[in-house]
């Protein structure tokens, strides 16, 4: 405790009188409370800046964990706005027209080729908005692929084929 009382007295931030004040303060504490409590006043104090510790580092491991799912969430939202601007299939212009009913209760439809048309009967894709909510701009995306889309844009997956079923 001197050593500390030595650098204050150095640093001018304690006088020669407060210093011995002190001094003469922790022999009559050390006297009264003895040597054992002296060691049980030590333990405590360390058992106390554990205790801090712990807590401190609990602390900031959760929010590490917290900093790594924000990343988390922020790349495979990034993965899936990725997968709307270019996994989407425009549909090709044919004479089968698809008819489908949004949320809103909205019954678009999509003039579909022969091909595409097939293949969304047989449960290769569902169909998503490219655009916000509001607009009418669907285009074909497979399954797997929507379902991914799913878990974070709900909105933007307007349609499922019976056999994939919502993710």
């Amino acid at each position: 405790m001197s050593n500390l009382r030595d650098q204050l007295k150095k640093a001018n931030l304690l006088s020669s009188k407060d210093s011995k004040r002190l001094a003469h303060e922790e022999r009559v504490h050390r006297t009264e409370v003895g040597r054992e409590g002296v060691d049980q006043e030590q333990r405590a104090r360390q058992q106390e800046i554990e205790r801090v510790r712990a807590l401190e580092r609990s602390q900031t491991k959760a929010q590490q964990a917290q900093i790594e799912a924000e990343r988390r969430n922020a790349e495979e939202r990034a993965a899936c706005e990725q997968i709307l601007a270019q996994d989407v299939v425009r549909p090709g212009h044919g004479r089968l027209r698809f008819f489908f009913e949004t949320e809103e209760g909205f019954l678009p439809w999509l003039e579909l080729s022969e091909v595409d048309f097939k293949r969304v009967l047989s449960s290769e894709f569902a169909i998503v908005r490219v655009g916000g909510r509001r607009t009418h701009d669907y285009r074909l995306l497979a399954v797997p692929a929507a379902k991914r889309v799913a878990r974070l844009f709900q909105d933007r997956v307007v349609w499922w084929p019976p056999a994939a079923g919502q993710a």
